[in-house]
């Protein structure tokens, strides 16, 4: 007897998009078999999803929870937990999210995986991950040193900052000395390196020069966190890379300059992978001019729109593998005050509307396949984390995270319709396709817009396969 049966909808498996039965038991999918050929008293309950997609529940690999906000440092404002981000995401379509443990002086390494752990633990509604943040100015051998266990312990992925951002931030660059020697051991431990690439000196002298010219506004972002920074950031990072024989990830592409890099050294079969967030293929740096412009804003910047025009193809055609949020939820007030290069929130409420957002850019109105629309969602981010095939597909024996989309909406997104914060920059979106059941491990969390059940996530495992590691696998 089957715990569940979804019958009559569109599924999308690794193999391609097909109407199927599906049958869970135990968490896990327990069967696959064409639609209406499975008995209904096979299952203890059974939902008819006919003329609904299918897909796996979303993987996002880049948000950041209960951190104080760098412009706010001085009065401990923090974005918001697991529990605000995790209910978002969950009503959306996300099933995994994947935030950042922050390594500290004093700690061992596995001490700070447990600390942010403790924070997910009883308070999320997905499953989670973490990457192991490396942002002091001195990373003592020992600890690093400590990455192979910490990777044989299930923590298969890291993260580096190669600028401080702003002047006014506090510390979080490695210097490229260390960060040789992260890589060093990531790449002999098997896992991944994350990396927020720009040039900081670049970044700096901007600043400067800008605060010179009396030109600080808030739509003066894009000078400051400048092409040219990520033109020689990624040319850096993937030099240091290709040296060391190192599979990384960057993060939030922002520029075609980006994209050329990242596109070169995949060609020449180098395992180096990009990730960017729905609003640089959507918005641009023209909507900082924009009434309350800050909600646009996460860093490194909006770029111009021939940049921002050429985010969906590089998505499309494999350049890029992921579409992640680099979520950091707070309310209006918080996200809004500041409005200048120096002041301004980084992040914003995005986790809900990723997966309504993909697929409206994507696969109504460009004609993306459904199997690439689940590798942007899901696949792609489980397979460069180390979490596939148990997240990320839809196969018999992976965890039963299942999105359910109705694609026949045209719908206008309001604030209200969302659960992050109490505003969006998605407000008055034209949206094909919205989420209407969500499953966690076989257990129906959101069916119709109810949120059914309470915070229920666990922390997973994460092992990156060695074709991920020494090829551009996905």
């Amino acid at each position: 007897m089957f715990d569940l049966l979804l019958t009559g909808g569109l599924v999308v498996t690794p193999a391609g998009a097909e109407r199927l039965d599906l049958a869970i038991k135990d968490g896990k999918i327990a069967a696959l078999a064409l639609a209406g050929t499975t008995p209904l008293d096979s299952a203890a309950r059974v939902i008819d999803v006919t003329g609904k997609l299918v897909v796996p529940g979303g993987v996002d690999p880049h948000v950041h929870t209960n951190s104080v906000l760098p412009t706010a440092a001085e009065s401990g404002i923090k974005c918001f937990g697991a529990d605000r981000v995790s209910e978002g995401a969950i009503y959306g379509g996300t099933t995994t999210l994947v935030d950042f443990a922050h390594w500290q002086p004093g700690d061992d390494l596995e001490d700070s995986f447990q600390r942010k752990a403790a924070e997910w633990n009883g308070q999320t509604y997905t499953d989670f991950a973490l990457h192991g943040t490396f942002k002091e100015p001195e990373v003592p051998f020992e600890v690093l040193e400590q990455i192979p266990d910490a990777v044989a312990n299930g923590h298969g992925s890291y993260k580096v900052w190669m600028t401080n951002t702003t002047p006014t931030r506090p510390h979080q660059k490695t210097d490229l000395g260390t960060m040789w020697g992260i890589m060093e051991q990531t790449a002999a431990a098997g896992a991944m390196l994350a990396v927020h690439a720009e040039d900081d000196d670049i970044v700096m002298y901007s600043y400067k020069r800008l605060k010179r010219a009396g030109t600080i506004g808030i739509d003066h972002m894009h000078h400051a966190h400048n092409v040219l920074s990520e033109r020689l950031s990624f040319q850096r990072a993937i030099t240091l890379a290709r040296h060391v024989g190192a599979a990384i990830y960057l993060m939030h592409v922002s520029a075609n300059d980006g994209i050329r890099a990242i596109r070169d050294a995949r060609g020449e079969g180098a395992p180096i992978y990009g990730e960017i967030l729905p609003h640089y293929a959507y918005f641009s740096a023209e909507n900082y001019r924009e009434p309350h412009g800050a909600i646009y804003h996460t860093y490194p910047s909006l770029k111009d729109a021939d940049d921002r025009d050429d985010m969906w193809p590089a998505l499309i055609d494999g350049t890029l593998s992921t579409l992640a949020t680099d979520g950091v939820c707070t309310d209006f007030d918080v996200k809004t005050r500041g409005n200048t290069i120096y002041d301004a929130t980084g992040g914003h409420a995005g986790v809900e509307m990723r997966m309504a957002v993909a697929y409206t850019e994507g696969v109504a109105d460009r004609g993306l396949e459904l199997t690439r629309f689940v590798d942007l969602t899901s696949a792609n981010a489980a397979k460069i984390l180390g979490l596939y095939p148990r997240k990320g597909a839809i196969a018999v024996g992976s965890d039963a995270d299942l999105a359910v989309l109705d694609t026949n909406v045209d719908r206008r997104v309001t604030a209200a319709d969302l659960h992050e914060a109490d505003y969006s920059p998605w407000e008055g979106y034209r949206a094909r396709a919205w989420n209407t059941l969500t499953i966690l491990r076989g257990e129906v969390m959101v069916e119709d817009g109810t949120l059914l059940l309470g915070p229920r996530g666990e922390l997973q495992k994460q092992r990156v396969s060695s074709d991920v590691l020494n090829r551009p696998a996905c």
